[in-house]
């Protein structure tokens, strides 16, 4: 796994909150929601990448909706990419009740590792050959990439748990008064 993963995952992170500066609290909930926005982005790459593969097993299926050839999956993607619930489920992909919005900003180290991890398993030229797997190497392909997408939607989640954590750590200090605005003013 990655370092900056690890060690935002282990579960270290979350003891001590209520003893350690709030400074030190800061910079570990600013790198949860960095290494969050790198897993939501590669995440969202992933889904659009099982959305491809779910596509084309559908179009084999005989799917009207999904008939044609690769030049009408190229022109379906702005669709398959859109916001919209995946036809793969809730696990890959599309919103999720009463889930956060979310902000991916400038990619960062992690994403940069989790997509070389994904492009080891479904590259963009792996995906450009689509119609020329048997059904066996697209349902394989499927669940690769659906396992990673579970994994990295299992670690966001885990990240989520810390950023709630110790923001709500922070919140006590200032409901208590032992922090103030102020310090963060000066």
């Amino acid at each position: 796994m990655i370092h900056e993963l690890e060690r935002l995952l282990d579960p270290e992170v979350l003891t001590g909150l209520t003893t350690r500066p709030i400074d030190q609290l800061r910079r570990i909930r600013v790198d949860c929601s960095q290494v969050e926005g790198d897993i939501s982005l590669v995440r969202r790459v992933s889904q659009g990448r099982l959305d491809i593969v779910g596509h084309e097993t559908r179009r084999r299926a005989g799917d009207e909706a999904a008939q044609g050839d690769v030049a009408d999956l190229l022109f379906d993607l702005p669709e398959i990419l859109s916001d919209a619930p995946s036809a793969g489920g809730p696990a890959s992909g599309g919103a999720v009740p009463g889930g956060r919005a979310v902000e991916v900003g400038e990619p960062g180290n992690v994403a940069a590792a989790l997509v070389e991890q994904l492009d080891a398993m479904a590259s963009p030229s792996d995906l450009a050959g689509i119609d020329q797997m048997t059904d066996q190497l697209l349902r394989e392909l499927f669940e690769r990439i659906r396992a990673f997408e579970v994994e990295l939607s299992s670690i966001r989640r885990q990240l989520h748990e810390r950023i709630d954590a110790i923001q709500a750590e922070i919140g006590r200090r200032y409901r208590d008064g032992e922090a103030s605005v102020d310090s963060i003013l000066s």
